[in-house]
C-alpha cells in the first residue's frame, strides 16, 4: 500500500492531465457532438496505460471502447464506464468553463468529472499504481460507451454480440457516492425506464381563445390524458402496471432496512421539499424511493408561454413521460400499456413515442463479490459502507449482467454535491484521491479471492 500511496501521489499531475484530456472534448451524445474526438482520446487513454484496444463500431452508434489487461490471476474484472456528457447548458449558471478542468476550493470542476469521465480516469490511474508496484494481479477490461446519457440505445446489441470479448468474473459499475454523513454507497442494481413523449393535437391551427366555447385546445387535452396516468398517494393506474413487479428478496428489504432515513431527509432539505408523495417518512420513504416503480410527467408545453398575455386556443401540446421500473418490468410492455390505458379512457387522439427503454437489474447482496468491495472500503476509506441493492435512478447494467452472468457493484469518486447534468460538475480532490487507491485495492482483493 505504501508503495501504491507513493505512486499515486507521484502521478497525481499526469492523472490530472489526462483527465483534463478528456473534459475538454465535448462529447454530448444528445447533439453528436465531439463523439470520434473522444473516442481516439480514450483509446489513447488504455492503450497508453498497456490495454490491447478494440473498437466496436454499429451502424448509426456512437463506437464502443474495450480494452484488457493481463495479469497474474486468469479472473477477470470488467470495468464499465461512458464518455458521453450532457449537454453544458444553463451556460448563464455556471461559474467555472464546462469543457475545461476547473481546480478551486479542493475541488475538480467540469463536466464529466463525476459522470463519467472522472471515474474512467481513476480507474485506469489504480491500474498504473498496480503495474508500477509489481504488476496486475488479475485480468482487467473495460468496457466504455457513448450513448449512456441518451439511453445506451446501442449498448445491448453490442455486448450481446461481442459477450466473448467482454467475459469476465465480475464488474464495477460507472459511479459512486459519499453521502451527506461522509458514508460510502455501494449499488448494486439500477431502476430500467420507459420514457414516452404524448403529443394532443386538435385542430389543423391555433385558434382564438374566444372559440374555447366550442373547442378544446389541445393542453387541455393534454392534461386530462396525463392526469388518468397516476393517483395523489403514487399508485400509478396502468392497467397491468404491477403484474411483472418482483417482490424484493429478504436481502434486498434487509439492506434497504439498514439504510437511515437520514440519506431521504437530507435529499429533502436540499431540495426545499415539505411533503413527500402519499406522506410517506423514515424508512416508508427509503423503500419507496428504491424498490417501487414511479411515473413522473419531465415536462409538457405547448401554446404561448412567453411574457405577457396572448389568448390563444394552442392546436398542439407536448408531454415527456418516464417510468422507473423495477424487476422483472418490461419497458416495451409498459409502452405497450400505457396506449391500451389511453385507448381505453379515450384518448386515441393523443400520439406515443418511445424516446428511451432500459430494463431493471440488481445483483444478489449476498453475492460474494459485494462483500470483497465492502471491505475494500471500510480498510481503505475508513468510511462506513451503506448497501443499496438498487439505484433509484437508470442505467444498461441489465446490458452486461444477463449477458455475462456476472455479479455487478457500483463504486467511484462522486459525493452529495457532485451536481452530475448541472452546473458547475465537480468532484473533491482529496475523494478522487481516495478513489484511485480504492480501486486499486478492489483488483487486489478481487484477485486474491480466487
Amino acid at each position: 500500500m505504501d508503495a501504491l500511496v507513493a505512486h499515486v501521489n507521484r502521478e497525481m499531475p499526469k492523472t490530472l492531465e489526462d483527465l483534463r484530456g478528456l473534459v475538454r472534448i465535448p462529447s454530448v451524445a444528445a447533439q453528436r457532438r465531439g463523439i470520434a474526438e473522444c473516442v481516439r482520446a480514450v483509446t489513447g487513454l488504455l492503450g497508453g496505460a498497456g490495454g490491447r484496444v478494440t473498437t466496436i463500431e454499429q451502424d448509426g452508434a456512437s463506437p464502443v471502447v474495450v480494452a484488457e489487461f493481463e495479469g497474474r490471476s486468469p479472473r477477470t474484472l470488467l470495468f464499465y464506464n461512458h464518455y458521453d456528457v450532457q449537454p453544458a447548458e444553463p451556460l448563464e449558471e455556471r461559474t467555472a468553463e464546462p469543457f475545461d478542468l476547473t481546480q478551486r476550493d479542493g475541488l475538480l470542476i467540469g463536466r464529466g468529472v463525476a459522470d463519467n469521465k472522472g471515474d474512467l480516469v481513476s480507474r485506469v490511474a489504480a491500474l498504473r499504481a498496480l503495474q508500477a508496484a509489481g504488476g496486475l494481479p488479475c485480468r482487467i477490461k473495460f468496457v466504455v460507451e457513448g450513448e449512456e446519457e441518451i439511453g445506451s440505445v446501442h449498448f445491448g446489441a453490442a455486448t450481446r454480440a461481442h459477450a466473448d470479448l467482454l467475459r469476465a468474473d465480475a464488474c464495477i459499475w460507472e459511479y459512486g457516492e459519499r453521502d451527506h454523513q461522509e458514508r460510502m454507497h455501494l449499488v448494486l442494481g439500477m431502476k430500467g425506464i420507459c420514457y414516452l413523449q404524448l403529443e394532443a393535437t386538435t385542430a389543423r391551427v391555433d385558434l382564438h381563445s374566444s372559440f374555447g366555447a366550442l373547442v378544446e385546445g389541445a393542453a387541455l387535452r393534454l392534461i386530462w390524458a396525463l392526469a388518468t396516468f397516476k393517483e395523489q398517494n403514487g399508485r400509478i393506474r396502468i392497467p397491468g402496471h404491477y403484474d411483472r413487479v418482483r417482490p424484493a428478496t429478504a436481502a434486498e428489504e434487509a439492506a434497504v432496512r439498514q439504510i437511515p432515513p437520514d440519506v431521504v431527509e437530507g435529499l429533502q432539505r436540499q431540495a426545499g421539499v415539505e411533503t413527500l408523495i402519499g406522506g410517506v417518512r423514515g424508512p416508508d420513504a427509503v423503500r419507496q424511493l428504491l424498490l417501487t416503480p414511479t411515473c413522473t410527467v419531465c415536462g409538457v408545453w405547448g401554446g404561448y408561454t412567453l411574457e405577457g398575455s396572448k389568448t390563444v386556443l394552442p392546436k398542439v401540446a407536448r408531454a415527456k413521460v418516464d417510468f422507473r421500473l423495477v424487476p422483472d418490468q418490461d419497458p416495451h410492455e409498459v409502452a405497450r400499456n400505457v396506449r391500451g390505458h389511453l385507448d381505453a379512457q379515450g384518448f386515441h387522439d393523443v400520439a406515443l413515442t418511445v424516446l428511451g427503454a432500459e430494463f431493471p437489474y440488481r445483483t444478489d447482496p449476498a453475492d460474494p463479490f459485494v462483500g470483497v468491495v465492502r471491505r475494500a472500503i471500510e480498510d481503505t476509506t475508513t468510511r462506513p459502507v451503506l448497501i443499496y441493492p438498487t439505484s433509484a435512478g437508470t442505467g444498461p447494467m441489465h446490458d452486461i449482467g444477463p449477458v455475462l452472468g456476472v455479479p455487478m457493484v457500483s463504486v467511484g469518486a462522486g459525493y452529495w454535491n457532485a451536481r452530475a447534468h448541472a452546473p458547475d460538475e465537480n468532484v473533491r480532490m482529496a475523494d478522487y484521491r481516495e478513489t484511485i487507491l480504492l480501486i486499486a485495492d478492489v483488483v487486489r482483493r478481487f484477485a486474491e479471492a480466487a
